[in-house]
């Protein structure tokens, strides 16, 4: 009997843990306010309410966020190109594929009647997530959540999803093989800086042998990119 007492008594000390460790595994650091994060991952079919206040204010912080990276990445988009790439970013497909992937699922807290067709609330609680953060720990720490998480590492996530939203390097070479060029794209500079741990990569793009022009970027990728947009703006 005591035993048995025993076994429960640490099975029910390790479901109170089990949380609390994911919150930290993902966060990175120790929670304040434990019930904003709890709030965070119940869903209003299980309590009244539920986190969708948080919802709300992770949504705007999300945006915000996702804002800056955008313009600092693309300083010469406009407006309209920038919503519309910040939309995709944003959109619930994304979101609900991020909360998958960092264990929301596994611990969101749902009514009965929802736990059949739920696949939405995931990305949902994702941007509750973030306003619990922002609570509890601070713009700073939700901007950084975010960067991991959503942006990724030198804007990974970020560039691969946004891919075939703005491939400007393939609408050039498309240019190309209508009006019978020949496009290239050469790597002339590859800095490493120390200070901060990162590279800078400088290309050129060359039609028929001819240097146009030449950008940088924090990524192979993104100076070919830049360098494309730059030639495309100008034919």
């Amino acid at each position: 009997m005591l035993f048995r007492r025993l076994i429960t008594k640490l099975r029910l000390s390790s479901r109170r843990k089990e949380p609390y460790l994911f919150w930290q595994s993902i966060l990175g650091y120790k929670p304040k306010q434990l019930t904003l994060y709890q709030l965070a991952l119940t869903h209003k079919s299980a309590t009244r309410g539920g986190n969708e206040r948080l919802e709300f204010l992770g949504d705007a912080v999300l945006g915000i966020v996702i804002a800056k990276q955008l313009y600092l990445l693309y300083p010469n988009e406009r407006e309209g190109s920038l919503s519309r790439m910040r939309s995709k970013v944003v959109c619930r497909e994304n979101l609900n594929h991020i909360a998958h992937k960092i264990g929301i699922d596994k611990h969101l807290i749902l009514g009965q009647a929802l736990k059949s067709n739920a696949e939405n609330v995931y990305g949902n609680a994702l941007e509750a997530l973030i306003g619990a953060i922002y609570l509890d720990a601070g713009y700073m720490e939700a901007e950084r959540f975010i960067a991991k998480h959503v942006v990724g590492v030198n804007q990974k996530n970020l560039l691969k999803l946004l891919e075939k939203e703005i491939d400007f390097k393939s609408r050039l070479l498309e240019w190309g093989q209508r009006h019978h060029k020949t496009i290239t794209f050469r790597c002339i500079d590859d800095r490493y800086n120390i200070a901060n741990d990162t590279h800078t990569f400088v290309y050129e793009v060359l039609i028929d042998d001819v240097s146009i022009t030449q950008a940088a970027g924090h990524n192979k990728l993104l100076a070919q990119q830049r360098a494309a947009r730059k030639v495309l703006d100008n034919i």
